[in-house]
């Protein structure tokens, strides 16, 4: 039987940008070459992949349900392995293997239901150690809307400033740090109890191992647990999208507009709430979530609470 060389390419490949975005597109290019090694392809070589290649994965790939933008960041790592080896004869439109546009504002929560969430963190913190460990990284998530990567690197010593404010600054996304200027004690506690699992780089990863396997092993427990899109239609990054929605409440009184039937159900629940002041009130929780999720308001409203017009 013929060896898929293709993995061994992906294995030896230059490529450029962070660690992190070279292990994500070698990871999502292997699930490429093995897909298309099932199908029945055998190309020899990175430099002879085609069109006609991408186009039937891709096409496996939608039958398989895979979200329009999953298959756009396999594309993408595609494209980057090709080119990696001088093949830059793949399509640069991702229309041209029919693939959609795909709308950032959701019609449907993508949060983390709380009782996964109990469930899940629940299990964790009674298990071994590194289930603890991974179970405070959960908390510190739920808590304060941190993305996973600011979870795994926020660290007590550097973040509880001393006037009482949470200090985010350590895996931000663009490097943008940000400060939690009234946190409540649920949150202050959560990043305390990570001070156990602080080594010697600073960050809750267990020492012996890297922040690709730790993030690897993470998605993996969780997963087996039920915290999946598979599992219950929500990833961990869902935990942000619950802490958004818990803040937007907290600040108008009001469910997000993703978990209304129609954007028009919401504006109701709107003017019947808070009358014709009612967008004030809307878009003054917009700035103060964008802040302390890290966001700018369209982000924010885009993302997380789903759109308010139609």
């Amino acid at each position: 039987m013929s060896k898929n060389k293709l993995l061994y390419g992906i294995k030896n490949a230059k490529l450029t940008g962070s660690r992190k975005t070279q292990y994500t597109n070698k990871a999502q290019a292997m699930r490429f070459a093995k897909l298309l090694f099932k199908l029945g392809y055998r190309p020899q070589h990175w430099k002879n992949i085609t069109n006609k290649h991408v186009g039937v994965v891709v096409d496996e790939w939608k039958r398989q349900g895979k979200e329009t933008s999953t298959i756009k960041a396999y594309v993408g790592s595609i494209r980057s392995l090709a080119k990696a080896y001088g093949n830059v004869s793949l399509h640069k439109l991702n229309s041209a293997f029919g693939i959609g546009r795909r709308s950032t504002i959701p019609k449907r929560s993508r949060a983390v239901p709380n009782k996964i969430y109990q469930e899940v963190k629940d299990h964790l913190l009674a298990g071994s150690e590194r289930h603890k460990r991974i179970g405070h990284q959960l908390i510190v998530m739920n808590e304060l809307g941190l993305r996973p990567e600011e979870a795994r690197k926020i660290n007590p010593d550097i973040a509880l400033l001393p006037d009482g404010r949470i200090y985010v600054s350590a895996g931000t996304k663009g490097g943008r740090d940000r400060i939690i200027h009234d946190p409540t004690k649920e949150q202050v506690e959560a990043v305390k109890a990570l001070a156990p699992y602080i080594g010697q780089y600073g960050n809750s990863i267990p020492d012996t191992t890297s922040e690709a396997n730790w993030e690897k092993y993470v998605y993996k427990v969780v997963s087996a647990l039920g915290l999946s899109i598979a599992a219950c239609g929500a990833s961990l990054h869902g935990l942000r999208h619950a802490f958004a929605h818990r803040r937007y409440h907290e600040l108008t009184n009001l469910d997000a507009p993703c978990l209304h039937c129609n954007p028009e159900t919401f504006r109701q629940a709107a003017y019947d709430e808070h009358g014709p002041q009612w967008r004030k009130v809307h878009d003054r929780a917009v700035v103060i979530l964008a802040h302390e999720l890290g966001h700018n308001r369209g982000e924010v409203t885009a993302s997380y609470l789903g759109s308010i017009h139609g």
